[in-house]
């Protein structure tokens, strides 16, 4: 990406410099996220233009709540000194997460546009592996010594406070910046002034490795309700905190990213992908389910001496196969979200497997029953009707087992549970459909034809 010397030009369609201070005028009062949104509908050079005239500073709120590719585009039209005075003020997680999407020499620009200092904390964070708590984290957060007195600590907080991202906890390390303490700013003005930090921090500090999977810190965070988790390295050393907003967007990524998962689809695939590109991320999938489909094709085909002595089975087979498919995504669905949150624990699996396949036996019994009265008060056949009811509550247990079985042992082979499950579970409850229902009706087929 290379800077545009135009940043400056008037702007086009309704926004031009006559109506700039309208539209100005017309989010000054908004708040940040709301303003972000009017902003989003212009385009980049255009919003690049709006931070020239209220300034970074004033800018910067607006600026963070706008979207990663509009923010990526409007860098290009600022000028040099607006550039750096952004990049300057911008968090220091916010800047490494924008600054890593751009091309190599547009990064280098905005690199010789920070204090070494702060371009030195740019690199290192950088440096930290995308999933990871140290590529998530702020370097922003208030410090105190254990020493300090109460007075002291709240006015070393005033002064701190304009540039950190949070002052609800502060951190207290040592002389080494390990990590021995924390107090809270409700305790601080609670605390008697002349009282030491020593005396009122809480030492049993929870705290993550700054190499440890993202998704953990989340489970970790929500775990023990914090708003903010201290980032330690391998010595024990204070290096960031990760706060609650960053977490909540890890979630919701993971969410989208389990649910994508969970329909066979790539995270990348947007309503807004060109045809080629979902084309691309859709057929893989499609093609797999077309072989999985194949398999329960193939089921029919070796019962289709039974089918032509008895058609009716025809019309019955989409049910049994149908609600298999219905119960196996239900528990596919509590089993994947059960992972994500950390609730089933290594030694728990089997218990969580004959659960599901316990629920499977209980739906499968009663959705069985009506399914056989239907069956009889449709076909008046009560072997007929015996066998989808036995049918259905095979199909159900295995839908259940399944269901259950194959996220958990996709993530004990260190694939992300969502991928391609639902797939596996459907094809097994189809084809498990299609083979109890028809190899039943084979069995009993004498006394099927008898009393039909």
């Amino acid at each position: 990406m290379e800077a545009n010397n135009h940043g400056m030009e008037p702007l086009r369609d309704g926004v031009r410099r006559g109506d700039e201070q309208s539209l100005l005028q017309s989010i000054e009062h908004l708040h940040p996220a709301d303003a972000a949104e009017k902003l989003a509908q212009l385009t980049p050079q255009e919003v690049a233009r709006c931070v020239e005239i209220i300034g970074a500073e004033r800018a910067l709120a607006v600026f963070e709540f706008l979207p990663f590719e509009i923010q990526k585009e409007a860098l290009s039209f600022l000028g040099r000194e607006t550039l750096g005075r952004l990049i300057t003020l911008m968090r220091p997680d916010e800047r490494a997460d924008l600054v890593e999407e751009l091309d190599e020499s547009f990064r280098e620009r905005l690199l010789s546009l920070l204090i070494q200092a702060e371009r030195q904390n740019l690199l290192k964070l950088l440096t930290y592996p995308e999933d990871s708590a140290g590529a998530y984290m702020t370097t922003d957060y208030a410090l105190l010594r254990a020493h300090t007195s109460v007075r002291q600590a709240l006015d070393e907080l005033r002064l701190q406070a304009p540039k950190k991202e949070t002052i609800y906890y502060a951190y207290v390390v040592d002389a080494h910046r390990r990590l021995i303490g924390i107090v809270s700013l409700r305790d601080l003005i609670m605390a008697r002034p002349d009282s030491l930090v020593d005396d009122i921090m809480y030492r049993n500090v929870i705290s993550v490795h700054v190499d440890q999977d993202i998704e953990e810190v989340a489970q970790e965070m929500v775990h023990y309700d914090f708003l903010a988790m201290p980032v330690v390295d391998g010595e024990g050393r204070l290096v960031g905190i990760i706060t609650y907003d960053d977490i909540f967007d890890v979630m919701t990524e993971a969410a989208t990213e389990d649910m994508y998962l969970l329909a066979n689809l790539d995270t990348d695939d947007k309503v807004t992908s060109s045809i080629p590109r979902s084309v691309k991320l859709r057929a893989p999938w499609l093609l797999v389910n077309l072989g999985t489909a194949l398999v329960a094709s193939y089921m029919v085909s070796l019962f289709s001496e039974t089918i032509s002595r008895f058609v009716v089975l025809a019309s019955l087979m989409p049910l049994v196969a149908g609600l298999g498919g219905n119960a196996g995504t239900q528990s596919l669905t509590v089993v994947v979200r059960a992972l994500a949150l950390g609730e089933i624990k290594t030694k728990g699996t089997w218990k969580v497997v004959l659960r599901q396949a316990a629920v499977g036996w209980c739906n499968g019994a009663l959705c069985g029953l009506v399914l056989a009265l239907i069956t009889y008060a449709w076909h008046r056949n009560v072997w007929l009707a015996g066998i989808m009811w036995m049918a259905l509550i095979l199909n159900m247990i295995v839908a259940g087992t399944l269901g259950a079985l194959v996220p958990i042992a996709l993530r004990k082979l260190k694939l992300d549970p969502a991928l391609g499950s639902s797939i596996f579970v459907t094809a097994a409850t189809d084809t498990g459909g299609y083979f109890f229902l028809l190899g039943l009706a084979t069995l009993f087929l004498q006394e099927i034809v008898l009393h039909g």
